[in-house]
């Protein structure tokens, strides 16, 4: 499997206002699986972007996923591990009616009181996504909310904004 010549046609997808998403078969994900396993620095972002292009959900990601949520690593990998993992554990599970498993809301409230701004923002996404599951990080939302004068930086503005939204809509409960 070509990743580089993937990732490239996922961007160019993007760039002209496509969804990108690609169809592949079982050998191809347990392909990716094992790259995924190994991968780090840039080519773990290529192959992190490229699952969160799949088509179809890959259960199999799963502990892949959360073992890359859970290191300190880059906060650019971690974007794309969250988004990677708001497909194939996130959408999987409520496809199949089910709730999320406490690993994976653990590592989402490790990655609440990361240092970066952008990696807080990508986390709150991922728990808006949550539905009513979210309300678990209910009590963080205090914990993390920038201070006014943080609200220049657009992640940090971000950050409040969702929080006030996540905050608005459990009042309604």
């Amino acid at each position: 499997m070509e990743i580089n010549t993937i990732y490239k046609d996922i961007l160019e997808d993007l760039k002209l206002g496509g969804r990108a998403l690609r169809r592949f078969n079982t050998q191809e994900l347990k392909e990716l699986e094992g790259i995924l396993a190994t991968s780090q620095g840039e080519e773990l972002q290529k192959v992190l972007c490229i699952i969160e292009h799949s088509m179809s959900f890959h259960p199999a990601f799963e502990p892949l996923l959360l073992k890359i949520l859970n290191a300190e690593t880059d906060s650019e990998i971690l974007v794309f591990a969250l988004n990677a993992s708001r497909k194939h554990i996130l959408s999987s599970y409520q496809q199949q009616g089910k709730r999320v498993e406490f690993s994976f809301l653990e590592a989402l409230q490790k990655l609440l009181y990361s240092k970066s701004p952008e990696v807080v923002e990508w986390t709150l996404r991922t728990i808006e996504e949550m539905g009513s599951q979210g309300i678990f990080f209910k009590k963080d939302l205090n914990n993390i909310k920038p201070a006014p004068w943080k609200w220049f930086n657009e992640h940090q503005r971000s950050v409040r904004e969702i929080i006030a939204m996540l905050e608005h809509r459990w009042s309604e409960k």
